[in-house]
């Protein structure tokens, strides 16, 4: 995978997977609607699984920032990867004045 930017902390690396855990949701959920759809003949009931499937593939089917666990990570060559680059290496600084010792 290549590397990505977030654009929240400006983490710079390698994103990691959002959930992995939701195949064992899917199985419990398969498993249940199976037995239901063997004892009573109902074969609609598989509709209700694979929708869930869809949509935990669909959902879960992106990356997350390793440091802050922001969903925002962008490739580092599109627009909003350099603008979170060079906010990164180029801060903003705040003038503060002179303080007077009196």
């Amino acid at each position: 995978m290549r590397d990505k930017v977030c654009t929240e902390c400006g983490y710079e690396g390698k994103p990691i997977a959002q959930c992995k855990m939701s195949f064992i949701v899917d199985v419990a959920i398969w498993v249940t609607v199976f037995n239901l759809v063997f004892f009573t003949g109902l074969f609609q009931l598989f509709v209700i699984p694979a929708a869930w499937t869809l949509f935990h593939l669909v959902k879960f089917n992106s990356v997350k920032c390793p440091h802050c666990e922001s969903l925002s990570m962008v490739s580092t060559q599109s627009r909003s990867g350099k603008k979170a680059l060079d906010r990164k290496h180029n801060p903003i600084r705040v003038w503060k004045g002179d303080k007077a010792q009196a």
